[in-house]
């Protein structure tokens, strides 16, 4: 099956994670916000819904950010097996590390946002929908224990007076299953703005700042990739073995070898692509498989067969690193139909592979250039 083209991926999946981040944080808000059988809900799991997971999340964004190559929410969300398999096809266009993690650490950052924006949207379905109470429960901790948090906390919006808390309101709203409490609406419910500025302070706030620079890294590293590209000039052809990719940056490509060659089939191509391929190099004096016990013949040319609109990825570039000499990679595009013209996207790409390796051209029959 062919991947998605890579633009239309790269708008795709953060879209579809979005919408889904966003029904996610609706969802978990309301349940949060259910309450007891009374229909009480406690101050203490808002905390941990509104400031202490949200801050965890941003603490752990960063350090992703300067210490990892690529891991995080996005990255794992990826790698789910319910995703449609070209989901996983869809990245060769952020092959590259830095554009990679790029991408995924915008990604994450959107996933982040669009569950906040999910909150605070059921948050405030549930404030217009129905009279919320407010109260808080702990074997361990009192009223005087919690209001210097909770003070600390409020420090970023002490312009609004209405939600700072106060050592009253926390004494009106503790909750006790035996003995007298506060059963006063208006009270129980003034909560909600302490919960709002919460919400917007240490989530969506923060989380907005760290997907604008997430976007902004994404886009300069996307310049960076496609500035060697602007550069490169258009394709070279030619033929024989001679000749190396210019500034180490997109390999050159060859139409025709004219040499005895041997076949590597490293894209386990079927018997069509074969006969395609020897219609148009000719017979291979040696064919080998991917995996095959047998080494390649050093004394001979080597024409590496892989699927053309798949990326390149690791364990390919050590395999040809490994060999003696380089040579030639052959990416063929392929389906029931037969062998089809390779797209430039993913010449382009093959070309980029290529020219990180000594000694290896893109090789391309004249009809399928």
């Amino acid at each position: 099956m062919k991947p998605l083209d890579a633009p239309r991926a790269t708008l795709q999946i953060p879209l579809v994670l979005g919408l889904l981040a966003l029904l996610s944080g609706f969802v978990v808000t309301l349940v949060f916000l259910g309450g007891d059988d009374e229909g009480r809900v406690n101050l203490l799991f808002l905390l941990l819904l509104f400031v202490f997971v949200p801050l965890a999340g941003l603490v752990l964004s960063v350090l992703l950010l300067f210490f990892n190559t690529g891991q995080g929410l996005a990255n794992w969300l990826l790698t789910l097996p319910f995703w449609p398999l070209r989901w996983h096809q869809t990245l060769v266009h952020t092959e590259n590390a830095p554009m990679r993690r790029a991408w995924l650490f915008y990604v994450s950052q959107l996933v982040g946002f669009c569950l906040g924006i999910g909150g605070v949207l059921a948050f405030m379905v549930i404030l217009l929908g129905s009279d919320v109470s407010f109260v808080w429960r702990s074997t361990l901790l009192q009223a005087q224990d919690l209001a210097p948090l909770l003070s600390l906390l409020a420090l970023p919006w002490q312009f609004w007076p209405e939600a700072q808390p106060t050592l009253a309101l926390l004494q009106m709203t503790q909750d006790f299953r035996l003995g007298e409490q506060s059963n006063d609406a208006r009270v129980l419910g003034q909560w909600w703005r302490f919960a709002l500025a919460a919400q917007c302070t240490f989530n969506l706030l923060p989380r907005g700042v760290l997907l604008v620079i997430a976007q902004l890294l994404y886009r300069r590293s996307s310049r960076r990739r496609s500035a060697p590209l602007a550069r490169s000039g258009p394709v070279v052809s030619g033929s024989g073995r001679s000749g190396m990719p210019a500034v180490g940056q997109l390999a050159r490509v060859v139409h025709d070898i004219g040499l005895p060659y041997q076949l590597i089939n490293w894209g386990m191509a079927p018997d069509p692509c074969l006969d395609y391929v020897a219609t148009h190099l000719g017979q291979p004096l040696l064919s080998l498989g991917r995996g095959a016990a047998a080494a390649p013949d050093a004394s001979l040319a080597m024409v590496v067969l892989v699927k053309g609109w798949e990326p390149p990825l690791g364990e390919l570039q050590d395999y040809l690193q490994s060999l003696v000499t380089g040579s030639y990679l052959l990416p063929v595009d392929w389906d029931e139909s037969g062998v089809r013209r390779l797209t430039d996207v993913h010449l382009e790409e093959w070309r980029r592979f290529a020219g990180q390796l000594d000694g290896w051209s893109v090789l391309q029959p004249e009809d399928n250039t």
